[in-house]
C-alpha cells in the first residue's frame, strides 16, 4: 500500500473537492485523480461519486475513510519513531534493586555526562526474571552477580565488590540481633552462615539495599550491606568480627545482539564499587 495514495484519498474525502486536494498537496488536480483511481482499482471498489463539482464518498469510501486516518496516523508515528531511534542511543539494562541503589545509579550518571544522546531503560527485577528477558530480547544487558552458563551469552567481569555485616550501634549487643535477608545472589545463603549464632528466619526478605539500611535501627537488626557505606552512612556500624565478603559484577548479554557495539562502548565506562 503506497501511503501517499491514502493521503490523497484523505485530502480529497476533507476538501470534496479535486481542484483543492490538489493546491493543498501540491500536485496538479490530473495526478490527484490517477491517485483516486490507482487506489480504486487496488480495492475493486469506487470510492467517491462525481457529479460536476459535487464529490460525496461512496459507501465503500466511507467504510475506508476511519481505516485509512489510523493507518496515517501509525504511520507517521513509525516515521518519527525511526527518526528518534536514529538521533539516540537506545538500550535497556537491568539489575536487581540492591545494585541499582549501591553502584549502578553512579554508574548511569557518568554515562549521560560522557554520552549526551544516550537514551537508556533502567529494568528492577529479580535475577531469574532479568535472565529470562534477556534470552527473549526484551533486555539488552544484565548486570549481576553471578555469571549464566549459557552458550548463547557473553559476560564480561567488570570487577569485585565487598559487602560487610552492619548493625545499629544503639542496640543491645547482649540480645542475638535479627538477620535481615537482602538480595546479593542465589548462592549468597553460603556467605550468610557467617554471622556468629544466627540460626533463626530471617525477620525481612528484600532485594532493597536503602529499606534495609533504614529498617536496621528500628529491628535492631543486621545485613550485609556495601562496604563503602561505612563511610556514607556513620550512623551504621560494621561487625568487625565477621570478615568482609567479595561478590563479582558481570555484564551479561545475548552473543547475536545487534547491541553489542552499543553495550561494549559502555561497558569502556568502569563501575566504582569501592567509593
Amino acid at each position: 500500500m503506497d501511503t501517499e495514495l491514502l493521503k490523497t484519498f484523505l485530502e480529497v474525502s476533507r476538501t470534496r473537492h479535486f481542484g483543492r486536494a490538489a493546491e493543498s498537496l501540491y500536485l496538479t488536480q490530473s495526478a490527484v485523480s490517477f491517485r483516486i483511481r490507482q487506489l480504486e482499482n487496488q480495492l475493486g471498489a469506487n470510492l467517491f461519486t462525481r457529479h460536476r463539482n459535487n464529490i460525496r464518498l461512496t459507501p465503500a469510501g466511507e467504510r475506508l475513510l476511519p481505516y485509512a486516518e489510523n493507518l496515517m496516523n501509525t504511520w507517521q508515528l513509525a516515521k518519527k519513531d525511526v527518526i528518534r531511534s536514529l538521533q539516540h542511543s537506545e538500550l535497556s539494562i537491568g539489575a536487581t534493586a540492591s545494585l541499582w541503589e549501591a553502584y549502578l545509579t553512579p554508574w548511569l550518571k557518568s554515562l549521560y555526562q560522557i554520552h549526551l544522546t544516550l537514551q537508556l531503560e533502567a529494568r528492577i527485577a529479580l535475577r531469574h526474571s532479568l535472565v529470562k528477558q534477556l534470552h527473549e530480547r526484551e533486555l539488552d544487558l544484565l548486570i549481576t552477580t553471578e555469571q549464566p552458563k549459557m552458550d548463547e551469552l557473553s559476560s564480561q567481569l567488570l570487577g569485585n565488590f565487598s559487602l560487610r555485616l552492619f548493625s545499629y550501634p544503639t542496640r543491645d549487643k547482649s540480645v542475638l540481633a535479627p538477620f535481615i535477608k537482602l538480595e546479593w545472589g542465589a548462592d549468597f545463603h553460603l556467605h550468610e552462615g557467617r554471622i556468629p549464632n544466627n540460626d533463626q528466619e530471617p525477620i525481612l526478605t528484600t532485594t532493597s539495599a536503602h529499606l534495609t539500611r533504614q529498617l536496621l535501627e528500628t529491628t535492631g537488626g543486621c545485613a550485609f550491606l556495601p562496604s563503602h557505606w561505612a563511610h556514607l552512612y556513620p550512623q551504621i556500624e560494621v561487625n568487625a568480627d565477621v570478615p568482609a565478603v567479595l561478590r563479582p559484577l558481570y555484564a551479561v548479554w545475548l552473543q547475536n545482539s545487534d547491541q553489542q557495539p552499543l553495550i561494549r562502548q559502555l561497558l569502556k565506562t568502569p563501575i566504582e564499587t569501592t567509593s
